[in-house]
């Protein structure tokens, strides 16, 4: 989950749409939202979400163990709750590309979901090392520092693509990276 959420903050300009969240901490482990963290075992709680392999990991940076957990949506319980976001922010334009990069984002495989940010172009940034705030436009220009939106920007130059198709190739593209190891 932090990771798409992670993806949706880098990729959300291809949209012309603003992150969600201006900055991040970088972890060695990964992203990670303690509001979203919050949110989702909220709705945990109250069935909207479910819960399964769930488990302690060691996270080095902090010297403890988090609770860690594979989640999928309730559908049955969710599904107005979800109905109302969509008509609620339908002419911004977000629940399409939450639509789209979820789809895009499903194209990874159960080994790749929760490691593909090593591979994201802005996450790989060595500019900015572990315990380093990544900026997504709150402080830098983001069309100098994003390079995620750069890169899904950049594909089959002098064509017109779609943003959702940009970023299906994006998410390709990490997967091929993830595949080759590189």
């Amino acid at each position: 989950m932090h990771e798409l959420a992670y993806l949706s903050n880098v990729l959300a300009p291809v949209f012309e749409l603003a992150p969600f969240s201006a900055s991040l901490l970088k972890r060695q482990g990964g992203p990670y939202y303690p509001e979203l963290q919050e949110t989702i075992d909220v709705l945990v709680g109250r069935g909207m979400v479910f819960a399964s392999d769930i488990r302690y990991v060691f996270i080095p940076e902090e010297g403890r163990y988090r609770l860690h957990a594979n989640y999928r949506v309730n559908y049955e319980l969710a599904r107005g709750t979800l109905d109302a976001y969509k008509q609620a922010y339908a002419d911004t334009g977000e629940p399409f590309f939450i639509e789209e990069l979820c789809s895009a984002y499903s194209m990874l495989s159960d080994q790749e979901l929760g490691r593909a940010f090593v591979f994201d172009a802005r996450y790989a940034d060595h500019d900015v090392d572990n315990n380093e705030v990544i900026d997504f436009g709150q402080w830098a220009d983001p069309t100098r520092t994003n390079f995620s939106r750069n890169a899904a920007l950049s594909f089959r130059p002098g064509e017109h693509l779609q943003p959702a198709e940009r970023i299906f190739m994006y998410i390709e593209h990490v997967q091929r990276k993830a595949a080759n190891g590189r």
